[in-house]
């Protein structure tokens, strides 16, 4: 319980997710547009990576030194901020896609979203840290291939 009230104790959380969330969204939007070999692409891709560069500051910013924050390995990561999202974007998207009349796509797009929240829930802390990493993999994995299926 310590470990929630911790995370919610500023808005530091929120802001690292929401840099990463701009980030994943500028960089589909950047990979979608150099498909169509459009110039706007390359202009999506730099936002999405100054996002991720920022995010990137921040984490490196957020703990004083020798805390046990500045010692966040790539799983731990993935856990933490990657998760939660990739999940906000999944939710966004198909709630996006059902408001412009593509109800099916929403609908995969939230099941994916909603599916990745239950299974994390489901193995909770107890679960080793590389399976719950593994499986946030495998649906950033799925997530662009669906967004990239889709759009081509």
């Amino acid at each position: 319980m310590e470990q929630i009230s911790q995370i919610f104790a500023d808005g530091s959380y929120f802001q690292l997710t929401a840099l990463l969330v701009g980030a994943l969204f500028f960089t589909m939007a950047g990979i979608r547009e150099m498909r169509d070999e459009s110039i706007y692409g390359y202009l999506f891709a730099a936002i999405g990576i100054f996002f991720m560069v920022i995010h990137g500051v921040l984490i490196l910013n957020l703990a004083p030194s020798g805390s046990p924050d500045t010692h966040l390995n790539f799983l731990e990561w993935l856990i933490a901020f990657f998760a939660p999202a990739l999940i906000t974007v999944y939710l966004v998207f198909g709630f996006f896609n059902m408001l412009m009349s593509r109800v099916r796509t929403g609908m995969v797009k939230i099941f994916f979203g909603l599916t990745l929240l239950c299974y994390l829930f489901m193995l909770g802390s107890s679960w080793p840290l590389d399976a719950r990493g593994i499986i946030v993999l495998i649906w950033s994995g799925l997530w662009f291939d669906v967004e990239l299926g889709i759009t081509g």
